[in-house]
Parts: C-alpha cells; sequence; structure tokens
C-alpha cells in the first residue's frame, strides 16, 4: 500500500541523514569457491550537540550461494552504534543483535546467538547474520540438488537512525525474504530508546494501563482515516477489509515508534489484514497520545 511505502521512506531518508561519511574500509570475509561477500564500514562526523550522544557507522554485507540449479542471496546493511552514551549504545547493540538473529524466522527460534565479539562489531555482527541466513538455504539447498530443482532465495535486512531529540532515539529495522512461491515477506518494524538511559520504549511503559481501551480505539479509527479507506469502495468498513473483528482489534505486536509526527503504529503483514494491504500504519499526533502516556514518557515529548 502506498501510504506505508511513505512511512518507510520517510525513515529511510531520515537514516541517511543521521550520519555524514569521514572515512570508510572494506574486506572481503567470503571463504568458499562458490560465494562471493564483501563488507564496508564508514564513519560519521560528530553530531549535534543537541541529539543523543550516539555514533555511527555504515556497515554493508553481501553475499551469493550457488548449489546445482539454486541461488540464495543476502545482504545486510545499516547504521550501527560505535561510541556515544553507553547505556544508548549497549541497547541499540543488543536490539539489532536480537533483530538479526531472527530475521528469517521472525520468531522465538533464533539463526544464531550474538556473541559479545559480535555486538561490538557491525561488521562482524552482520557478516554472523549474513552467514546464519546462507547457511538455512544451504540446508534446503542439498534435497533440492539431489532432486534437480532449481530455486531462488532472496534475504535482505536494513537498519539505522529515523529519528532523534535530545531525549529520544528512533531504529527502523527493515527484512525481506524470498523462499520462491508468488511472493516474499517482509517485516517493517522499529525500537524507541531513551536517549539517556538507553531503556527500549513499549506500549506497556509508555501508556497508563487504564487508557488501553482508548488507544486502541484511536488506533483503530485512525487506520480507517489514514491507511484504508482512500482506497475503499463506497460504503465499505474495516470489517470489509480486516482478517479480524474490528472490534477485537489489538495494539501492533511491534512497538510503536517516536517520530517528529507522533508516534507510528505498524501492523506486520498479515497481522490484521491480507497481504495485498501490506504493512498497515497509522500515527496519532503527540497531542493526542499525550494525555494517555505516564509521566515518564510524556516527559520524553516535551
Amino acid at each position: 500500500m502506498k501510504k506505508n511505502d511513505i512511512i518507510v521512506a520517510t525513515a529511510v531518508a531520515a537514516a541517511i541523514s543521521f550520519t555524514a561519511c569521514a572515512g570508510s574500509a572494506s574486506g572481503n570475509t567470503g571463504t568458499n569457491a562458490d560465494t562471493t561477500a564483501c563488507v564496508h564500514a564508514t564513519c560519521n562526523d560528530t553530531e549535534p550537540s543537541q541529539a543523543p550522544r550516539i555514533e555511527t557507522d555504515s556497515v554493508h554485507w553481501a553475499d551469493t550461494l550457488r548449489m546445482g540449479n539454486c541461488l540464495a542471496k543476502a545482504e545486510v546493511a545499516g547504521q550501527y552504534p560505535v561510541a556515544g552514551i553507553t547505556p544508548l549504545v549497549d541497547s541499540v547493540r543488543a536490539w539489532l543483535g536480537d533483530q538479526l538473529s531472527r530475521s528469517v524466522q521472525n520468531s522465538s527460534d533464533r539463526m544464531f546467538k550474538p556473541s559479545a565479539a559480535d555486538l561490538a562489531s557491525g561488521s562482524r555482527l552482520a557478516a554472523a547474520c549474513g552467514k546464519a541466513m546462507l547457511e538455512s538455504a544451504r540446508s534446503d539447498f542439498k534435497d533440492f540438488v539431489k532432486e534437480d530443482f532449481s530455486i531462488k532465495y532472496e534475504f535482505s535486512n536494513s537498519f539505522g537512525p529515523s529519528y532523534r531529540t535530545d531525549k529520544l532515539l528512533t531504529y527502523y529495522f527493515n527484512s525481506y525474504v524470498y523462499l520462491g512461491g508468488a511472493h516474499g515477506g517482509s517485516l517493517g518494524s522499529g525500537q524507541s530508546f531513551d536517549a539517556n538511559t538507553g531503556q527500549m520504549l513499549t506500549a506497556g511503559n509508555i501508556f497508563l494501563p487504564d487508557k488501553k481501551a482508548e488507544l486502541t480505539n484511536l488506533v483503530r479509527e485512525a487506520l480507517w482515516q489514514q491507511y484504508f479507506k482512500e482506497d475503499c469502495e463506497e460504503g465499505a468498513t474495516l470489517s470489509d477489509i480486516l482478517l479480524i473483528n474490528p472490534a477485537k482489534l489489538e495494539l501492533p505486536a511491534t512497538p510503536p515508534l517516536f517520530s517528529d509526527k507522533g508516534l507510528i503504529f505498524i501492523y506486520q503483514q498479515y497481522e490484521i489484514a491480507p497481504y495485498a494491504y501490506g504493512m498497515p500504519a497509522c500515527v496519532l499526533p503527540y497531542s493526542v497520545v499525550k494525555p494517555l502516556m505516564n509521566r515518564e514518557a510524556a516527559l520524553l515529548t516535551d
């Protein structure tokens, strides 16, 4: 859906503007004759004094695997924290490590467990993720080669900061997996952090417990007005679109994201709507949601 594309594009554009290049280094990590790989890291300049004191490196890893008539491509790219307020840097690194370790299954099962050394190096973490994705493809391809089966796999992960103030930092994480068939699957999520403590902000620690029903009603109405209504036939309602009863709508599985426009709520593919509707999303202005927040969270928006 085009509206979700706008939200994601905004996050990516913000991440690109987050840093300025100061230098670079690259090297190959491929170890097999049937693979080619590259890792690229770029260091950023110092950031504005009013922004969270965090510095990032631009990390990129890409590799391919061929076995018989099977081909898999994997890519990991993003802005990785290298210095700054220690609790914030540690928290973002831990979150990114968790996201990358589950980027294929998107479940409680990990492809790999990031080590302390992985988390200390964006290039090393990206390589560990990429190699784990290709290893999952290798496992499938062993049987496909025996059957002379032809298939293409594709794995892609990207991440980076999309919003920052002196009190907040928001990171986005996008993942795409194609394992054959009519189409691939995407994940578009993120995480906001208290820039001074590194605390991960979720619906559970942002909003007052007794305001959940009111918040859900606001999200339901905003989804209709901002995301679905424009492309629906006259007379249509959410009941005609959603895979669930609109009255039983819950908040998204992923946490709300702080942005310059307000809090962004993103539902994943198939979470509430058919694949054709993409990732339904909406933005609630701070003027609307602030009365529903606890005191600590509300202060972060001032």
